[in-house]
């Protein structure tokens, strides 16, 4: 069984939303986990695929992008422990419109599909659970459409390094200009913009 020093960070969202589990509902939660420690660039989430497998970051970076016309588009990135595929994917089995990689190595807990299914039969509090997960990423869609069409560039590069300082310290620059919708060229003009500023 996975040691439940694994589970600090997962308990800290559940937490978040006054979910909380008795030591009986943890055990039985641990019971059915999988951990791993996957390489950079590990696709946890196809485009184009059903998912059936639901993964919770621990640590490290993942993105979430779309290719389009043979372009890859990356749509969000995150450092912040949270669900990295959604429940809804899992539950309908609809096919993904995006794809998830890490871009670090990443710690991940991981649910398979008839898992997630037979976990929230024995723990009903888990649909709870499932209704956090949608509302944090129905906030999320909000604020990077907001943040899109309100916040120029710089000032998106600027939110990014002050919420999540680490994407700008380990990500290739090519991401980041693309989570932008920018060329290069013009995310070292910002760079160097604020350089000379500080």
């Amino acid at each position: 069984m996975i040691s439940p020093d694994h589970f600090e960070q997962v308990c800290r969202v559940a937490d978040e939303y006054d979910i909380h589990f008795t030591r009986v509902e943890f055990d039985i939660i641990r019971q059915h986990t999988s951990h791993r420690i996957l390489p950079p660039h590990t696709i946890v989430m196809e485009q184009g695929k059903t998912t059936d497998t639901l993964y919770f970051l621990s640590s490290g970076i993942a993105r979430l992008y779309r290719v389009h016309n043979d372009t890859d588009y990356t749509l969000g990135m995150t450092s912040f422990p949270f669900f990295l595929s959604t429940p809804l994917y899992i539950q309908s089995g609809q096919i993904s419109t995006c794809a998830v990689e890490s871009l670090t190595e990443i710690d991940v807990l991981i649910w398979d599909k008839p898992t997630i299914l037979e976990l929230k039969k024995q723990l009903p509090k888990l649909y709870n659970m499932e209704l956090a997960v949608m509302d944090r990423l129905l906030t999320w869609l909000q604020d990077n459409q907001v943040n899109a069409i309100c916040m120029t560039a710089e000032e998106r590069y600027l939110h990014l390094l002050d919420t999540q300082p680490r994407i700008i310290q380990h990500v290739p620059l090519k991401y980041i200009a693309s989570l932008l919708n920018i060329h290069q060229d013009s995310l070292s003009r910002i760079r160097k913009n604020i350089g000379k500023k500080s």
